[in-house]
């Protein structure tokens, strides 16, 4: 295995409080003991920590641009490119998800449900743990049988469901006419020149860090965790988000704490971070396959003090909402 570390600056933003930025580099080195770990820091729009540690599928070392498995930080990716699809009028985050244009038949209860309502796990649908990693189907095939009966009692307040997301990868696949990897190129990366994220469904590539699991238990997942992506190319694209993204992006769908907002990611074997810190200058993301921490909440609680701290705006551990 191997380690990678840069830090960098510019004459032309601020320079770091702390260039060396030790906290999050000792951060780091404690992810990365619980496997092969990526984490990248960006600010103002550059590197300023990129860091690696294991080896990828075809026996190189890792980089902080190794794509990895996300989980449930894909969602974030999920929710921007509906941002990005309701900015330019393709379609409405306040109307009634259109069930019948993804080619889903639900109960009726589902008819009034809107986009927005998806996007804050405030809908109602079903939460089904396990049985969303039990393979066999794909998103499309999986969801109906969530929707054959009405939302649950729940709906109007935050209960979190892969469904949801699952739902709206679907709608992205239909408002674009592409399959959601190439949606993705085409709404979120190639614009800012990331290349590398893919599909679980298009099984692990050879450049991957590999999750150990297998990737086919994550096929039902769609945009609700199914992406393949590294560090560098996850601060790329969420540097990129703007104002009127974050009209989308907003709590409880994505998670804020004293130091700004973002996303965990948990499954087994794939833990991850995405975090946003003043006010979207400064980026960070840390990815682990393996099994320690316990969650990506944990890698959030580890990386976003330190690097708040090397930012010289420490305030203590993350008081995450939702939790």
């Amino acid at each position: 295995t191997t380690s990678t570390s840069t830090t960098t600056s510019t004459s032309t933003t601020p320079p770091l409080p702390n260039p060396s930025m030790p906290a999050a580099n000792q951060a780091f080195d404690q992810l990365a003991r619980g496997g092969a770990a990526t984490m990248t820091v960006m600010r103002d729009g550059r590197a300023v920590l990129q860091r690696a540690w294991g080896t990828t599928i075809d026996g190189a070392p890792a980089t902080s641009d190794s794509p990895m498995v996300v989980a449930s930080v894909g969602k974030l990716l999920t929710a921007l490119m509906v941002a990005r699809l309701d900015e330019a009028g393709a379609i409405d985050v306040d109307a009634p998800m259109p069930w019948t244009d993804i080619g889903l038949s639900t109960h009726p209860g589902w008819a009034d449900v809107t986009l927005r309502e998806l996007l804050a796990h405030t809908s109602g649908m079903a939460i089904e743990r396990r049985a969303w990693f039990d393979g066999g189907t794909d998103c499309a095939g999986f969801l109906p049988s969530l929707l054959d009966r009405p939302p649950s009692a729940t709906r109007g307040e935050w209960t979190y469901s892969n469904g949801n997301y699952c739902a709206l990868g679907l709608l992205v696949e239909q408002a674009t006419g592409l399959p959601l990897d190439d949606a993705a190129r085409a709404l979120l990366f190639d614009a800012v020149g990331a290349t590398g994220a893919h599909l679980t469904t298009d099984g692990q590539l050879p450049t991957d860090v590999e999750y150990r699991l297998g990737v086919d238990r994550l096929s039902r997942l769609g945009g609700a965790g199914a992406f393949i992506v590294s560090t560098d190319d996850l601060t790329r694209v969420l540097a990129d988000v703007t104002t009127s993204d974050r009209s989308v992006l907003t709590w409880p769908g994505v998670m804020v704490d004293q130091y700004g907002w973002g996303h965990t990611g948990t499954v087994d074997g794939a833990l991850a971070c995405a975090w946003m810190l003043e006010g979207g200058r400064t980026v960070v993301a840390a990815i682990v396959s393996g099994r320690s921490p316990s969650t990506g909440g944990d890698v959030c609680d580890l990386v976003v003090p330190a690097v708040a701290g090397d930012l010289g705006m420490a305030q203590g551990s993350p008081g995450r909402s939702p939790p």
